[in-house]
């Protein structure tokens, strides 16, 4: 058996199992399904699962032997038999918090907990909640990659709803609540599922259908790999013992500075669905740029919903950004 993730602020998966994977062909997510996931959910580089109920033991075993935490009820860890300490936190769906959503009342919230977001799982919601697209972005797919900045650069415990990852708009009128749980889409087309798969594929929502794992997969350039490099980088010293500065906004560019000894983390993340020009701090930007910057006028620009994130040395990961 492996060892299963011990982060300091770990990065959690919630899934609806009825709606996540089918395992024996009858159209509905179940235990085999799930178990088919795992190399998917270990690509995607979340430290543990956050289940509605426990599974059976020798099921959880297995999931903790592919290095996976498991975590059931009401934000309560369940370790699994494993060494490490228990850990007791509050759900808190930081998507729900801003709503009716303004880019003032965001800033807000996340200013209201910052001395405390380690105490808290910061999720984007529930089964029954409209996704964040949705919820934040009037439908703007783009702004799933803001909202990801977002979530994987708090240092905190965080938790992505199954399907956040691939940046799914609530597949419905936002008042119906399953347009959160239409089944995950593994496939963009039917000729890519089995016979066992057909049931579950032809009640993917058609809207979700171009935005499926099979087809973001194969794109260097889809939310699903931008996601994978945010998560990645949530595995840095800076995130998982780091403190978050005092969060700011200014023509609707949000402005994060993640701090722990000598390192620094700075994300501008874009919240608005049009390009503007930008300004790191003077304590991410490399100190050639700042040269250039002063002599030639350069900026950055964020085209909308994009982000840069930045570090003294190198621009990490970046999303929609130029400069001249």
């Amino acid at each position: 058996m492996s060892s299963m993730s011990t982060a300091t602020h770990p990065t959690l998966y919630r899934i609806h199992p009825v709606s996540f994977r089918d395992g024996d062909g009858d159209g509905v997510g179940d235990e085999h399904g799930m178990m088919a996931a795992l190399p998917y959910l270990k690509t995607l580089a979340v430290d543990g699962l956050l289940l509605p109920a426990a599974l059976p033991a020798r099921t959880e075993a297995e999931v903790v032997g592919h290095g996976l935490a498991l975590w059931h009820g009401e934000g309560v860890s369940r370790i699994c038999r494993t060494a490490a300490p228990q850990q007791h936190y509050t759900r808190r769906a930081l998507a729900l918090e801003v709503a009716p959503f303004s880019i003032e009342k965001l800033v807000s919230v996340l200013n209201a907990h910052r001395n405390r977001l380690a105490e808290n799982i910061w999720s984007t919601g529930e089964v029954d909640q409209p996704r964040v697209v949705s919820h934040w972005g009037q439908g703007d797919l783009r702004s799933a990659q803001a909202f990801l900045t977002l979530l994987a650069l708090l240092p905190a415990p965080i938790c992505l709803y199954q399907g956040e990852e691939l940046g799914l708009p609530h597949a419905a009128n936002l008042q119906d609540p399953n347009g959160a749980q239409t089944p995950m889409p593994w496939h963009e087309a039917p000729e890519q599922v089995t016979a066992g798969e057909i049931h579950w594929y032809q009640q993917v929502a058609i809207e979700h259908r171009a935005l499926a794992i099979s087809r973001q997969q194969q794109d260097s350039h889809s939310t699903l790999r931008y996601c994978q490099a945010l998560l990645a980088l949530r595995k840095l010293p800076v995130i998982q013992y780091g403190e978050l500065g005092p969060v700011s906004q200014e023509n609707g560019v949000l402005r994060l500075l993640i701090t722990h000894q000598d390192q620094c983390v700075e994300a501008l993340i874009n919240l608005q669905p049009y390009t503007q020009p930008v300004v790191p701090s003077e304590a991410t930007v490399p100190l050639d740029w700042q040269m250039a910057q002063s002599q030639e006028g350069h900026q950055w620009f964020l085209a909308g919903f994009a982000s840069a994130i930045f570090t003294r040395n190198v621009n990490c990961e970046s999303r929609g950004v130029t400069h001249g």
